[in-house]
């Protein structure tokens, strides 16, 4: 070997600088470097997880915010039903006060044409009543006198005087 380093032109002290370099990296090898690529492989696999999983909640999120457009925008239809609805509601109460109030002024003005035509009635019930009391009265005036021409011109007067004077 000294045969090999001499043909070289090394020296024992470069020698041993190379022996301790190469001892050197098999120490770091097996002593530092691979806590070293395992801390690293950690930590990219940490921010790799980290980056998969903002991913994910953001896609959670997105899935998140469509279930919640979906469900304001069923809300908004409901409401607008609900108003319907209402509307509906109060447009059919309000024809029913309607017609309970048209059925009302019927009965109303059956009611007011009834009584007219009872007082018609009893009006004309106390007319003939009256006519017949006048019939009656005219007859025994008829009768108590004997009629010619200027007695029954008097007693039409007199009947018209008389007639003029009743309340009718």
């Amino acid at each position: 070997m000294e045969a090999v380093i001499s043909a070289l032109g090394l020296n024992a002290t470069l020698v041993a600088q190379i022996f301790n370099f190469i001892v050197l990296l098999i120490f770091l090898r097996v002593v530092v470097y691979k806590p070293i690529v395992n801390v690293l492989e950690q930590r990219q696999k940490a921010i790799a997880d980290n980056v998969t999983a903002a991913e994910n909640e953001r896609k959670e999120a997105e899935a998140l915010r469509q279930s919640y457009l979906a469900e304001m925008q069923k809300s908004k239809e409901e409401a607008q039903a609900i108003i319907q609805q209402a509307t509906k509601a109060g447009e059919a109460q309000a024809q029913q006060i309607l017609e309970a109030a048209k059925a009302e002024s019927a009965r109303i003005k059956d009611s007011a044409l009834a009584e007219i035509e009872r007082e018609k009635e009893k009006a004309v019930a106390e007319l003939r009543e009256q006519v017949v009391t006048l019939s009656i009265l005219v007859a025994n005036k008829v009768v108590s006198k004997k009629i010619t021409d200027d007695v029954q011109h008097d007693m039409v007067r007199e009947f018209i005087k008389e007639a003029g004077d009743l309340p009718c």
